[in-house]
């Protein structure tokens, strides 16, 4: 059986670095926390469908299809915005990135609790 521990506590430290009051350190936190999130949501998903696809655009549109979540495009967005995190030196960028962990919590809370029903 497949387990979702990792993710859960990725995602219980994303959202503890979240609730503190923002500067750039715990920006930059978040911004790390949030990449391992991502990588962790649909490798978990991956793991949890069984599937043999190994991009995360593929896994993604599984995890569409199989109504893991409504928003395969959403989910693009906050794959593109973990790649952009290796250029958060730009303060521009950083704070793009930011706003994608604050809008990705609530969707990767309620992935976490349909993988969990897998």
């Amino acid at each position: 059986m497949v387990s979702t521990q990792e993710f859960e506590k990725a995602l219980a430290a994303l959202e503890k670095a979240l609730t503190e009051p923002k500067t750039d350190i715990t920006r930059d936190a978040s911004i790390q926390r949030f990449e391992f999130c991502v990588e962790l949501a649909w490798k978990t998903a991956k793991k949890k469908l069984g599937t043999a696809a190994t991009a995360p655009r593929v896994v993604i549109r599984e995890m569409a299809s199989q109504l893991l979540i409504k928003d395969p495009e959403k989910w693009f967005e906050f794959l593109d915005a973990r790649n952009m995190s290796s250029h958060t030196y730009k303060e521009d960028i950083a704070e793009k990135v930011y706003q994608a962990a604050v809008s990705f919590l609530p969707h990767a809370k309620d992935l976490l609790e349909k993988l969990r029903t897998i």
